[in-house]
């Protein structure tokens, strides 16, 4: 009898350090939480700071390179949150999670010192992250009050064309 495996993927940062024991585990959990993230439904504001709170465990002391994952982590919440527009996590400002010496993605190193977002560059890390959010287009959140106000002018609108028309259809004209 065959049965499916089921992979479960990092819902938050947290599980993206929970789940790493080398810097390729946390590359491979980090790029499925970013599906997670974009194929998985995550379209509002509030989501994905659920997302992000949590402070992740730190990953230094796991494993050599380590600390470049820590520094990473805290980078890559600071710049989604500026670019969702949503408050940074408080962990993020702790300065344990600052690279000690400058890492490089890829050897353009010219090229990542000019594009790098400063969330990067002051961890000492230099890389071009990708924008997994995109908030879900909709109306913006109105009050309770706001929404009894517009009901009763909607409502006061009907009456108001239903005494209308009746007016008409009573006219001697019309009978």
């Amino acid at each position: 009898m065959n049965h499916p495996i089921k992979i479960e993927r990092p819902e938050t940062l947290k599980d993206v350090a929970d789940q790493s024991d080398t810097l390729q585990d946390f590359g491979m959990n980090l790029r499925d939480w970013q599906h997670t993230i974009q194929r998985g439904g995550v379209h509002s504001r509030a989501a994905l700071q659920q997302r992000l709170a949590e402070p992740p465990p730190r990953l230094a002391d796991r494993f050599a390179e380590g600390e470049i994952a820590d520094a990473y982590l805290a980078a890559y919440a600071e710049w989604l949150a500026d670019q969702a527009g949503i408050p940074r996590p408080d962990w993020c400002t702790d300065l344990q999670r600052i690279a000690t010496d400058p890492w490089f993605a890829t050897p353009l190193r010219g090229h990542l010192i000019a594009v790098t977002p400063a969330s990067f560059r002051q961890r000492n890390l230099f890389t071009v992250p990708e924008n997994i959010f995109t908030s879900k287009p909709g109306r913006p959140r109105c009050s309770a009050d706001h929404k009894h106000k517009k009901a009763r002018l909607r409502q006061k609108a009907y009456r108001d064309r239903v005494r209308i028309l009746l007016a008409k259809a009573r006219t001697p004209e019309n009978t």
